[in-house]
């Protein structure tokens, strides 16, 4: 470990300290292939305060709307919470010189990755992307380019009507590497709160907090977020809230600081943040119910309808009610839904349509490893692998999930003294 740290962590530092914040004196900013490690350059005993911020160092809506009208002298009109602070992050880049009082966050966003050191899938190659066709995150990473492109333009010709020399400069990967820094380092806006949550709610929003989203990820890794209410006492002049990362295991010497973003699928990580966990215990799918045509499908990480169906089999019986409305909506109305044989009609029928679609969609993941593997970085194979075993083993105990409950029906049959027809062994004959 290097003792020199590199001339921007040490004005990023400066800048913490001035604008009321702390880092612990045994943290250190060690230079690796993206980005920095954050270990300890001594002993740091367990519930230590590793960072702390004032609140107003947070990058919101609310600071990047301000300073965007100050600087464009117009109000950005229909924008997204993200399009306010990409574009908020961008001008950092295009604006010189750079009013500190407006444009506050230099500082910070100096210490970022470079767009060279992003590795979500919209950084991915061609062929790297290619690797991932037949999965949901190849249908969610183009989701977002559409999505994300389309706010971009949309910012690009706001800043161009008031100044074009900003607006040419005002590139694609300028906006996709700050949207990249949002989803992959920002916090919930629960987190600036009196009990601070990394929970969303319909009201919240993400910010990001400079030093609090420097710590690389570690599943189930003991930290609290601390606020603190401005103070005036004699041993403490804070006149604004401040959120503090604490860690409660002690880190030795030479040990990488690490904080817990929550239980996330490798979905998402590698979709929000370019990496992935190893047989991550959070893994999930999320399925989406659909016509007779197509019972169930597929869908995006971010899908806001649908059924979110992990290892296990876990959360997989909403799905399973779900499918069996979708079998008795089909049914002709002179039916008798109370019908004991057609009830159990009714869950062989939904069990076969859930086995085929999950087996189905087992089916169409891509292969691993890839035909091109010479093409894939070593950290973009890693992550395809990561995420199809967790899609595999979820689909897998998904369909074993509806064998159980065909066998639950057969034997509710059974005791009924009902004869059902095995439609396969029927046309045997």
């Amino acid at each position: 470990m290097s003792s020199i740290e590199p001339e921007n962590v040490t004005n990023f530092k400066s800048w913490i300290a001035q604008q009321g914040g702390q880092i612990h004196a045994g943290v250190h900013f060690e230079p690796v292939e993206f980005g920095f490690n954050v270990t300890a350059r001594s002993d740091i005993p367990s519930d230590a305060t590793v960072v702390s911020i004032p609140f107003s160092l947070a990058i919101t809506p609310n600071v990047a709307r301000h300073a965007i009208k100050q600087l464009l002298n117009t109000e950005p009109q229909n924008w997204s919470e993200r399009q306010l602070k990409c574009t908020y992050i961008v001008l950092h880049s295009i604006v010189e010189p750079i009013d500190p009082s407006i444009l506050r966050h230099r500082p910070y966003l100096d210490t970022l990755p470079s767009p060279e050191q992003l590795r979500t899938p919209l950084h991915f190659t061609e062929a790297e992307l290619s690797s991932f066709r037949g999965s949901n995150l190849f249908g969610a990473t183009l989701d977002r380019k559409h999505e994300w492109e389309t706010e971009w333009q949309q910012c690009k010709n706001t800043v161009s009507a008031a100044i074009a020399g900003w607006g040419q400069s005002f590139t694609w990967e300028k906006y996709l590497t700050a949207a990249t820094y949002l989803s992959s380092r920002a916090f919930p806006s629960t987190i600036l709160s009196d009990t601070p949550s990394l929970v969303t709610t319909e009201t919240s929003y993400p910010v990001l907090l400079p030093g609090i989203d420097a710590l690389n990820h570690a599943r189930g890794h003991p930290v609290s977020w601390v606020v603190s209410a401005p103070s005036q006492t004699s041993s403490s002049q804070r006149s604004e809230s401040s959120i503090s990362l604490v860690i409660h295991t002690p880190t030795p010497r030479g040990s990488e600081l690490l904080n817990n973003y929550g239980p996330k699928p490798n979905s998402e990580l590698i979709l929000g943040y370019g990496f992935s966990l190893p047989n991550n215990p959070d893994d999930t799918i999320v399925l989406k119910i659909g016509g007779s045509s197509a019972p169930a499908s597929i869908a995006s990480p971010s899908a806001l309808r649908g059924w979110e169906v992990g290892r296990h089999a876990r959360g997989a019986e909403p799905v399973w009610e779900a499918v069996l409305s979708a079998v008795r909506g089909q049914k002709n109305d002179t039916v008798d839904d109370d019908d004991e044989g057609s009830a159990v009609e009714d869950e062989l029928c939904a069990a076969d349509m859930l086995a085929e679609m999950a087996q189905g969609l087992h089916d169409r993941l891509p292969p691993f490893p890839p035909a091109n593997t010479s093409e894939i970085r070593p950290e973009v194979l890693q992550m395809l692998e990561h995420y199809l075993e967790g899609q595999r083993d979820i689909l897998q105990s998904l369909v074993s999930f509806a064998q159980e409950k065909e066998a639950r029906a057969l034997q509710m049959a059974k005791e009924q003294g009902l004869d059902i027809v095995d439609e396969e062994e029927e046309g045997d004959y």
